[in-house]
């Protein structure tokens, strides 16, 4: 079975959020898989079933990063771009050139600058792909139909007005969804992603892929247990003890 992991991110600095990976580690997630030999696919290459064309190998690695943040474009883009790896970037259409200061956000997240279209614009041509996190960061689990639809559907078009190219991917804000949004979002994009803390494998339907928070592997200690045969149990653990730490 071919699995890839899908690594989450959101801003890279020092604030120690836990929305936050400093440059320094992700400089080391980066350097550790450049060590391992392991490939890094875009994640539209997902959307094809692994092992066919576009081949993705078993063990693969793909990079996401959530929201849009500035420091990206500081920090991770130019790391990424000198190793010639590609990465997504899901954009809240309606904060682009903001900040994360939408409404919901929790007081205990830091607020950061988002990237400007000028910003997004030259990152696309470097290779990343520009998805979609609705228009305003909406909890689409709660949404009525008209609302979870209106804010997928324009951030899809917010995208395509602006860089010319329809989204291929697209980013569940908060991982939370619905059986009725992810069969709406499936329909407008090649693949989406929520934040299920498991590798994606050739049993994963592409209406809701699942991703790795790269929080819980901020030291390179904890981010080499990723390369481990035991990774997928690992992970299992780790999603069982959320769920147990959402019941208390």
């Amino acid at each position: 079975m071919t699995r890839v992991a899908v690594l989450t991110y959101h801003s890279i600095d020092p604030s120690g959020s836990v929305l936050s990976v400093s440059p320094e580690e992700f400089r080391a997630h980066v350097e550790a898989v450049v060590r391992s030999g392991r490939k890094v696919v875009a994640p539209s290459w997902l959307a094809a079933p692994l092992g066919l064309d576009p081949r993705v190998e078993d063990g693969s690695f793909a990079f996401t990063f959530d929201d849009g943040y500035a420091s990206v474009a500081d920090h991770a883009a130019p790391l990424l771009e000198s190793f010639g790896f590609p990465f997504g970037i899901f954009l809240v259409t309606s904060r682009v050139g903001l900040d994360n200061d939408w409404p919901g956000q929790p007081a205990w997240v830091p607020r950061a600058p988002l990237l400007d279209w000028s910003r997004i614009e030259r990152l696309a041509v470097i290779g990343a792909e520009i998805g979609a996190h609705t228009a305003s960061h909406q909890d689409l689990s709660a949404a009525p139909e008209s609302l979870a639809r209106e804010e997928i559907e324009a951030s899809r078009a917010e995208i395509e007005r602006r860089l010319g190219v329809l989204p291929r991917i697209f980013a569940y804000p908060g991982g939370r969804s619905s059986p009725l949004v992810r069969r709406i979002a499936v329909s407008l994009f090649d693949v989406c992603f929520g934040t299920r803390h498991a590798r994606v494998s050739d049993e994963d339907g592409r209406s809701e892929f699942p991703r790795i928070e790269t929080f819980y592997f901020r030291e390179t200690r904890r981010f080499l247990r990723l390369f481990s045969p035991r990774v997928d149990a690992r992970l299992a653990a780790r999603r069982a003890l959320r769920r147990v730490r959402r019941l208390l």
